[in-house]
């Protein structure tokens, strides 16, 4: 009689099993979220860039203070993808905003502010992040003039997050003081205050009145992210006789992904720049056309 040695699955492998399985029925994962929490935390050495990026929001949303340190140190993995670590920032930011007690970790988030290494600082700024978070608005504030991009972008972002009105008038009070570098970061993240979209608007607006030209293509980047409104459609019809080539281009571009617009007004104008010195706007301009 022949005889065989059975070879179990080593554990790696079923535990990255038992993650897909949770992945493929959530229900499962949320009705008994301590032992799928547990499951995540122990794969996560064994699994890869994907399944990692799968994983993360069911960590954030699910497991509170058990997962606030794996993700923090997923976080400063500086050999990791960066998508993974930036996923890793947001879901941490998140979990944070549902435990009971994040003071021991946002006092390690914000001394990791000053680390050397910038994707950390930015990492570390967007985990701050999360709405009512207030104390950590002065260090992030402290940040601003940060000499990396990214890093500025993530303290603007991380405080849009906190969405106090507090934090708006402190960031538009820095778009008017602070460097080319932190205006450019106060304008493409400023619509993410969502829930002060009248003054969002207003503030674009009379930036563009006011920037240098540089900055005025930012601020209507910053615009195409807000709901499209009569306010936006009026100043994207006036801007677009503007002088400045890259302004009326830009504004082609935000017009081009909103949905066609039946405006006799808009209609002259585009038929007046298809004579416009500038190529690309000429080349726009008759899409737009097309589009009607």
């Amino acid at each position: 009689m022949k005889t065989g040695v059975l070879i179990p699955m080593n554990r790696p492998d079923r535990l990255l099993e038992k993650v897909r399985l949770y992945l493929a029925d959530v229900e499962a994962f949320l009705a008994e979220p301590a032992v799928a929490v547990e499951v995540f935390l122990d794969a996560l050495p064994h699994a890869d860039t994907a399944l990692i990026l799968k994983m993360l929001p069911l960590l954030g949303y699910a497991g509170k203070e058990r997962v606030l340190w794996p993700l923090f140190k997923l976080m400063l993995e500086t050999s990791l993808d960066e998508q993974v670590r930036h996923s890793a920032a947001m879901q941490l930011s998140l979990a944070a905003s549902l435990s009971d007690d994040p003071s021991a970790l946002k006092d390690e988030l914000m001394e990791k502010l000053n680390h050397p290494n910038p994707s950390v600082r930015s990492s570390c700024a967007l985990a701050l992040g999360w709405e009512g978070n207030w104390q950590a608005v002065e260090s992030l504030m402290l940040h601003m003039p940060d000499p990396d991009r990214h890093v500025q972008d993530a303290v603007v972002a991380a405080l849009s997050s906190v969405g106090d009105v507090r934090v708006f008038d402190l960031l538009i009070t820095r778009l008017k003081t602070g460097t080319m570098e932190e205006q450019r970061s106060i304008l493409l993240n400023l619509w993410r205050f969502a829930e002060f979209i009248d003054q969002v608007e207003n503030v674009y607006f009379g930036c563009l009145e006011t920037l240098v030209p540089d900055l005025r293509v930012d601020a209507l980047s910053g615009l195409a992210m807000l709901p499209f409104s009569t306010t936006i459609f009026n100043g994207y019809l006036r801007l677009l006789g503007d002088e400045d080539a890259r302004v009326r281009r830009q504004v082609l571009e935000n017009l081009s992904a909103q949905p066609p617009v039946d405006d006799v007004h808009l209609k002259a104008t585009l038929v007046g720049l298809l004579a416009d010195e500038d190529a690309q706007i000429r080349r726009a301009a008759l899409r737009l056309l097309a589009r009607r």
